[in-house]
């Protein structure tokens, strides 16, 4: 049984909140792709720390757009790959690290980030998404402890603020769309951008108001036998990683190799995205687990939480406070400068917060105590009928007595 309450909170846990650029690699860098010589000049390391990472469970990848078996090859073998399967070829072909350093690295990305008024940079960590590029977290789970800071009635509206870059002069042509995009989840959770999240776009303010849910469910011998992933090994943190392995067994097994834009076991051999077979068999294996599910053993968590969001938006910045902070500005700096930045701000709209936890219909202690019952009822009625029983014995011996006088 689910019982539903409200809780009203003095206090609340701040949520993690993950801001990629939707241009995964700056057009400076895209003469890294087919020359061995380039040198980026940029450092290896990301600075925060992180890994690659992929889609959620069952999510198409974004090779489907480009080079799906149907779209890509149609019958015809030798077709020629276009600019945009060109890119993606080459683009997976590069390491973690080289990825990494063709991006929008962070003080390009984000020009302010604040916590209640003070700087949130020691909060941030970060990863490399394949269709996003490089990815900064602010409030991620780190080791045993999550940096959760408290907000309290009276500061719920100074939150996190976020000034941010897109950077529109490097887009690459396989960026359709300009802006950011921002995922807000519960600290202890692998971030998904692909299949969570909304896009941002430059030139307005946005203010994201949040309202916290709370889903507790039962582990084994209940339904849904859930499991509290940071002590599930080897996904520890996250069902979606836990999935991510299991569709990458699925390929493995059936095409001999693995997506290449999934998280993927070292030493496996990525499938190449020009051989048909590969393409066409990667295909095959996501339809048949679409259609039939899978037999991946990745139960739901024990407890989730999530966010309800709502947004609201207003042109940013207005032409007078931006000309009076920088001096000598022009309209048309204003306009520039509203083309390729935004201003963010995430808080909680209120504190209390939904709860939905399952329970047992029956404890262990009431089962016996029904049973106790159950029993005792049965036996009532056996003692009754035998009494019966002996009442009719005794007056039918009498009657035979009486009348053999």
């Amino acid at each position: 049984m689910v019982n539903y309450r409200l809780e009203s909170q003095r206090n609340a846990d701040f949520p993690a909140v993950t801001i990629c650029n939707m241009n995964r690699m700056k057009s400076e860098f895209e003469i890294c792709l087919s020359s061995k010589s380039c040198d980026p000049n940029k450092p290896t390391s990301d600075g925060f720390g992180g890994g690659l990472t992929g889609t959620g469970p069952l999510v198409l990848p974004e090779r489907r757009n480009y080079l799906s078996c149907s779209i890509q090859f149609k019958g015809d073998l030798n077709k020629p790959l276009g600019s945009a399967e060109k890119f993606l070829e080459k683009y997976s072909a590069l390491s973690t690290s080289d990825r990494w350093r063709y991006g929008h690295q962070f003080d390009d990305l984000v020009e302010k980030c604040s916590f209640r008024g003070k700087s949130c940079e020691g909060f941030l960590s970060s990863f490399s998404n394949f269709q996003y590029g490089n990815c900064f977290t602010f409030n991620r789970f780190k080791g045993f402890s999550v940096l959760a800071e408290v907000m309290t009635l009276v500061e719920s509206s100074k939150g996190l603020e976020l000034v941010l870059n897109a950077e529109i002069n490097q887009y690459i042509p396989i960026s359709h769309t300009v802006g950011f995009r921002v995922v807000i989840h519960d600290a202890s959770e692998e971030p998904n951008p692909e299949e969570n999240g909304m896009n941002i776009i430059p030139g307005y303010e946005t203010n994201i108001l949040l309202r916290q849910m709370l889903t507790k469910r039962l582990p084994e011998p209940y339904k849904d036998k859930c499991v509290f992933y940071s002590k599930y090994k080897p996904f520890v943190g996250s069902q979606t990683l836990c999935m991510h392995a299991c569709i990458q067994e699925y390929n493995y097994a059936e095409c001999g190799c693995t997506e290449f834009s999934v998280l993927t076991q070292l030493g496996r051999r990525q499938c190449n995205i020009k051989n048909s077979t590969d393409v066409c068999c990667l295909d095959r294996v996501l339809n048949h687990l679409s259609v039939h599910g899978t037999n991946c053993e990745c139960p739901l968590p024990c407890v989730s939480t999530y966010y309800n969001e709502i947004s609201t938006r207003s042109m940013w910045p207005s032409k007078a406070s931006f000309i009076k902070a920088k001096a000598n500005s022009t309209k048309q700096d204003w306009k520039n400068y509203r083309t390729s930045h935004a201003k963010i701000n995430v808080f909680f709209s209120t504190l209390d917060r939904t709860v939905y936890e399952q329970n047992p219909l029956f404890h262990e202690s009431e089962i016996f105590s029904h049973l106790g019952g159950e029993f005792g009822l049965w036996l009532g009625l056996s003692l009754i009928a035998l009494f019966e029983l002996l009442e009719i014995f005794f007056y039918f011996i009498d009657h035979i007595i009486k009348s053999l006088r």
